[in-house]
């Protein structure tokens, strides 16, 4: 489920600083015949602080075979002067029978984040008749996180438009954001040139004037980086990303099928 997460990583325009709230929705397949999952992004502002969270939640066959698994980040923060500064961000992964919240705290004044992760559900024992039985437990244990970044992977992205006008075509740049991966959270962004691009036009299959790689820098499967074609629509909201060569028949695809823009006044764009 991870990996559906990672597929909707969203980019936004100024568009957001006319709304108060903005959603999307995603369906998720896997070369393109079986479909995994769906995913709900919302994107709500409201004097100078913001929150982001995205949902994805698994269907179909992959429902059953992962326990009815749901994944849940989230982003909250102060938003000033057109930036999304987190303060808190939090992972929560649940299926039937466990759920694990991982809250990440930003104490920008010390340059540090710290970690609480409570770890909650159920085991399935078995008995001396054989028989099973549910045993409740709940874990809790704080950490502070051995590197530190001004953004998480949420925050990240949001803020990524005023810094893609500083990119040149063809050179890759290395980001970092809390959440991301397990590799100090590094993340690459490359603008693609001309070759690259053409590429991107033929995995994407989407009309977009806007087109970005995206590398988690983290094994996926077979992808050894992670590798992630995103595409924008004219709001600039992601309305389609491929993580590629994940499993042998094929990638990984998040496509928009809703999107809902909402004013101040509750009036529809």
């Amino acid at each position: 489920m991870k990996i559906i997460i990672l597929k909707l990583i969203i980019v936004l325009s100024p568009i957001y600083m006319m709304a108060n709230t903005i959603s999307a929705k995603y369906n998720i397949t896997y070369g393109n015949f079986l479909d995994l999952g769906i995913a709900y992004t919302t994107l709500s502002i409201h004097e100078n602080k913001y929150s982001i969270k995205i949902e994805a939640k698994t269907t179909g066959m992959a429902k059953y075979l992962t326990n009815n698994r749901v994944e849940i980040y989230e982003s909250h923060g102060d938003y000033i002067d057109n930036k999304f500064l987190p303060n808190k961000f939090i992972k929560i992964k649940k299926d039937d029978l466990k759920q694990k919240i991982r809250t990440y705290t930003f104490d920008n004044k010390n340059q540090k984040i710290l970690v609480n992760e409570i770890n909650k559900g159920y085991k399935i024992k078995f008995q001396n008749d054989l028989s099973q039985k549910k045993v409740e437990f709940r874990d809790e244990e704080n950490s502070t996180l051995d590197y530190f970044a001004k953004d998480d992977i949420l925050s990240l992205f949001f803020n990524l438009q005023e810094l893609l006008i500083g990119f040149e075509d063809g050179k890759e740049y290395t980001l970092k954001a809390i959440g991301a991966n397990k590799t100090k959270g590094k993340i690459s962004i490359l603008i693609p040139a001309k070759e690259q691009m053409k590429i991107l036009d033929e995995n994407l299959k989407i009309d977009s004037k806007s087109k970005f790689i995206a590398y988690i820098n983290q094994r996926i499967f077979s992808s050894k980086r992670g590798e992630l074609l995103i595409s924008l629509n004219d709001h600039g909201f992601c309305n389609k990303a491929v993580l590629k060569d994940v499993l042998l028949f094929g990638d990984i695809s998040g496509e928009m099928v809703e999107f809902k823009i909402i004013k101040e006044k509750n009036e529809k764009i």
